[in-house]
């Protein structure tokens, strides 16, 4: 578990700057909250899951495939590579690496 582990650190750090990023460019409390919540979460997961909880998987998978849904959608239909296609990206990739290494 300790490589999913670090992958939910890694995923749920950067969900979290970005809503950061989100505030800090475009004022957006939205963005602040989603990703200060998200990223939060993802990041006690991934705790989680270092801790070899198999609870922590299932939090961040379902979060990740939240996000890929979302993100996947507003790009969709804007076309806008930031920050929907870059979100729709990582949580896509978060969330194939989450069962990529969970069935190892």
């Amino acid at each position: 578990m300790t490589a999913i582990g670090v992958v939910g650190l890694i995923y749920g750090a950067s969900v979290l700057v970005g809503g950061l990023i989100g505030y800090a460019t475009k004022a957006s409390v939205p963005s602040l909250v989603a990703g200060g919540a998200f990223g939060s979460v993802l990041l006690v997961s991934a705790w989680a899951m270092l801790n070899g909880k198999a609870s922590g998987w299932y939090v961040a998978l379902g979060l990740a495939a939240i996000l890929t849904l979302y993100f996947g959608n507003q790009y969709w239909q804007g076309g806008v590579l930031m920050p929907a296609g870059l979100m729709a990206a990582l949580s896509l990739l978060a969330l194939v690496l989450f069962v990529v290494l969970r069935r190892r």
